[in-house]
């Protein structure tokens, strides 16, 4: 019920001006379970109320289906925001070896490409730079480059299955991230 009370008032609540939204004061199932009472008790006033001009149909009646509507999008909220400190928590927690895993594929590839400059100069280039986006773009460019070169690898038997994983690192770590931030 409180997903289709959502639905059903979400049009007028994104058409709130922006000036107009609030944070609450107090808890929002404070807030909504007092207006679940207001609603129960203003029953047995209902004549009174609408004698002096109170809009029983717009004030009262709708009251259920807007707190329905303010539950539903509490939760919403709710799992979104523990999602990103989840990813957040598991971002710190990768990053590190996604890093370590970089610089070790880094240095196996200024090994194997030691006899050939132009493919040094390349390594150069994506070590090159810092941040996080950049280490994930690192990981992708690394295997690439060294997909591309395999003959060079194949004189230390190199395990070809790291460029494969540095690939699927690089799109999980894009995915991690992009929920840590929020976005």
């Amino acid at each position: 019920m409180s997903k289709q009370n959502f639905k059903t008032k979400l049009a007028e609540l994104e058409n709130i001006p922006q000036d107009l939204v609030k944070a609450p004061a107090q808890p929002v199932d404070v807030t909504t379970q007092e207006a679940e009472n207001l609603f129960i008790w203003a029953q047995e006033d209902k004549k009174v109320l609408m004698s002096i001009g109170l809009d029983w149909e717009k004030y009262v009646e709708d009251l259920p289906i807007r707190t329905g509507a303010c539950r539903y999008a509490q939760a919403l909220w709710h799992k979104e925001r523990y999602s990103q400190e989840e990813a957040a928590k598991a971002w710190k927690e990768e990053s590190p070896k996604a890093y370590a895993f970089r610089n070790d594929l880094l240095a196996d590839m200024r090994f194997a490409f030691r006899k050939r400059p132009d493919l040094l100069a390349r390594v150069r280039t994506i070590a090159g730079g810092d941040g996080n986006a950049d280490m994930i773009q690192d990981l992708m460019d690394i295997s690439v480059l060294g997909k591309a070169n395999a003959t060079e690898f194949e004189a230390t038997n190199y395990d070809m299955a790291r460029f494969d994983l540095a690939e699927q690192k690089s799109d999980c770590l894009a995915e991690l991230l992009a929920k840590a931030n929020g976005t």
